[in-house]
């Protein structure tokens, strides 16, 4: 895969441009979710919405690891991916913000008898690359998507790397839900930067990825309509009464409501874009 150059990555065609400038503006539009607090608020809604998701397979499925690697699992939440790779590798590092989600993570590994997870409650912004040392492959997954001035977690990520380096990210045109829920509002509605800036920011640093883009088709399944209010606020942000009262009457609308009486709507091809790297062939 080449270089990309989209007409809305260009500021002008005569100035060059900086990737990881246009990838922070567009950051710093979007809802801020990426705090501790807001994590842990939501991490038991969180492990149930991953149970119903067939995201983490299919990006464990990518991923090449053997038995004596180690890896580091950047924003690993509730371990959804943390415990299929500790189950392969020789050890696993997981790093989160959110001490509830490193909590049932912990209880996950102890239900399976797994003892090579060491557990670090900071993001990798507050991690140092000499103090974590190095690791065989380096996975984060959804979780670099809030950071700003992702330029510098890159090049730390590559340092820390001796193998692979996986990254998801949002594909294009990887905010649909969210813009038809800010149109219902009449909020104003933000695209989240797309994979191609952080494929670009890449090349210029000189690490030549792979992409490939993550078939993963989800259908969330909510037991009130109160739990699918909850999801949505999660991907939108907070809602006033009024709010409250529009999106609850669309749910009503447009939720299928199944014989069990639960309630669910299908998102068909999530847009998450796997951009990928091996250390040995990359510059």
């Amino acid at each position: 895969m080449n270089p990309i150059n989209t007409n809305k990555s260009l500021k002008n065609q005569d100035s060059e441009v900086n990737w990881n400038d246009l990838w922070k503006e567009a950051v710093e539009k979007l809802p801020k979710k990426t705090n501790s607090k807001s994590w842990d608020k939501i991490a038991p809604q969180f492990d149930e919405w991953m149970r119903k998701d067939d995201y983490p397979q299919e990006l464990v499925s990518k991923i090449k690891i053997e038995p004596g690697d180690t890896v580091l699992d950047i924003g690993c939440g509730n371990g959804v991916i943390t415990i299929p790779l500790a189950n392969k590798a020789k050890s696993v590092i997981a790093l989160d913000i959110s001490k509830k989600m490193l909590d049932i993570l912990q209880e996950k590994a102890s239900n399976q008898n797994l003892f090579n997870i060491k557990i670090i409650n900071k993001g990798i912004e507050n991690v140092e690359a000499d103090k974590i040392g190095h690791h065989d492959v380096v996975v984060a997954s959804r979780s670099l998507n809030g950071i700003a001035d992702i330029q510098p977690e890159l090049e730390k990520i590559n340092r820390i790397a001796q193998k692979y380096v996986y990254i998801t990210l949002w594909g294009v045109d990887n905010r649909k839900f969210e813009s038809e829920m800010a149109e219902i509002l009449g909020r104003d509605s933000y695209q989240h930067p797309d994979y191609t800036i952080v494929y670009n920011l890449l090349h210029e640093m000189g690490i030549h990825a792979n992409v490939e883009f993550l078939k993963s088709n989800t259908r969330n399944y909510y037991s009130n309509i109160e739990e699918a209010l909850d999801r949505i606020r999660w991907r939108i942000g907070d809602l006033n009464e009024e709010e409250k009262s529009i999106i609850k009457e669309h749910l009503e609308k447009n939720l299928t409501k199944n014989q069990d009486g639960s309630l669910s709507f299908t998102r068909n091809n999530s847009k998450w874009v796997l951009i990928w790297w091996e250390k040995s062939k990359s510059k």
